[in-house]
């Protein structure tokens, strides 16, 4: 607590300081992301796509403090999961169809990005942040012949609201009024057991 309302302190400090500094903008952004889902899920999941939106305060040429809304999409290897299915029922794998279990994750964020001046259009930077995530899974349906069946184990998930923490770095390229970024977080969902994690790579672009 001591830590946090010393933070607040000097960022209300630094705005009251250079007050002809600060200014705001946003954008959007898009990328890839690679799961680090737990045991037990991280066999199905690899990478996944997603993008969202970004507005930014700039406290100092140094400082700003970056609100993001983000939606990552996870597909599930339905293939590997139907031989799963398919072994401890006994049956054929090509008598098995299986669809869904797509990983939906919306993050909202707020994060501070400290930058390294370097006078030129290319600027390096470190981000640390935190905030919600909300998760799903798309409804399962399990076929055997083309009929659908239950299986005991598969069915539906119910969503999830989780905090969570996230850390990286990037680059900023500044065109004029317009900038573009390029960055690398690891994001970690506190969810039970195990952390839910996965690593966006991602392209930006913004005013």
């Amino acid at each position: 607590m001591k830590r946090m309302l010393l933070l607040c302190t000097v960022l209300l400090i630094a705005v009251q300081w250079a007050p002809a500094q600060v200014s705001f903008g946003g954008g959007g952004h898009l990328g890839i992301s690679i799961a680090s889902f737990p045991e037990g899920l991280k066999d199905y999941y690899g990478m996944g796509f997603g993008g969202g939106v970004h507005a930014d305060g700039n406290l100092l040429k140094f400082l700003t403090v970056r609100f993001n809304m983000d939606y990552h999409t996870f597909g599930f290897d339905n293939k590997k999961f139907e031989e799963v299915i398919a072994q401890a029922n006994g049956v054929a794998p090509s008598t098995i169809a299986f669809t869904g279990y797509r990983a939906n994750i919306i993050g909202l964020t707020l994060n501070g990005i400290g930058k390294i001046p370097t006078r030129s259009i290319v600027t390096p930077y470190g981000l640390v942040g935190l905030g919600l995530h909300l998760m799903s899974l798309s409804d399962p349906k399990v076929t055997y012949n083309g009929q659908e069946v239950t299986i005991p184990g598969v069915g539906k998930s119910e969503s999830q609201s989780k905090f969570g923490l996230n850390f990286g770095a990037g680059a900023e390229f500044q065109f004029g009024k317009i900038k573009g970024f390029f960055e690398v977080k690891y994001v970690m969902i506190f969810t039970e057991g195990k952390n839910t994690n996965h690593i966006p790579i991602t392209f930006g672009i913004g005013i």
